[in-house]
């Protein structure tokens, strides 16, 4: 593999990494503001509190999976990380966004029971972003051969 190829691979794995990363990420940032109906964040809603950690667990195995192609070459391992990124997704388009836009009571320490409407909120882009990220990094990773994804982790010398 000459010098731009291994530049490139390694690039699309340091994407891989990064968008296992934003996954983690996403579950403890800010997913949706609860607002009254005159648009004051009453509370916000992260997404471990939502659906606990597996989202997070997809990201972490993700990442470990991207370790796994490049130690061993795996080819399967790099399609590992396609599938874990469309179940971030999925997680995504099934639990997490039917719940924007949604109104319901909340209660509100102090104030009793308040209206309140779930809007969008950072964590949850968060969230598609990375999903989105690892599909991609992981399709380009899978077209790779086993020697070129062995060569985008350290210079291995061989003597013995």
């Amino acid at each position: 593999m000459n010098q731009a190829s291994a530049g490139m691979a390694r690039l699309t794995a340091i994407t891989a990494l990064i968008g296992a990363l934003i996954v983690i990420i996403s579950q403890l940032v800010t997913a949706y503001a609860l607002e009254d109906p005159f648009g004051n964040v009453i509370a916000t809603v992260n997404l471990l509190d939502k659906h606990g950690i597996v989202t997070a667990l997809f990201g972490l195995a993700a990442a470990l999976a991207l370790v796994f192609a490049i130690a061993t070459g795996s080819r399967a391992a790099a399609i590992v990380i396609i599938g874990l990124g469309a179940a971030v997704v999925l997680v995504f388009l099934i639990v997490d966004v039917p719940d924007i836009g949604n109104t319901g009571l909340y209660n509100s320490p102090g104030s009793g029971n308040l209206d309140a409407i779930g809007k969008a909120a950072a964590g949850l882009w968060l969230e598609l972003t990375g999903g989105v990220i690892l599909i991609l990094s992981g399709i380009a990773l899978s077209t790779l051969s086993a020697t070129q994804l062995r060569a985008i982790g350290p210079a291995r010398s061989d003597r013995s």
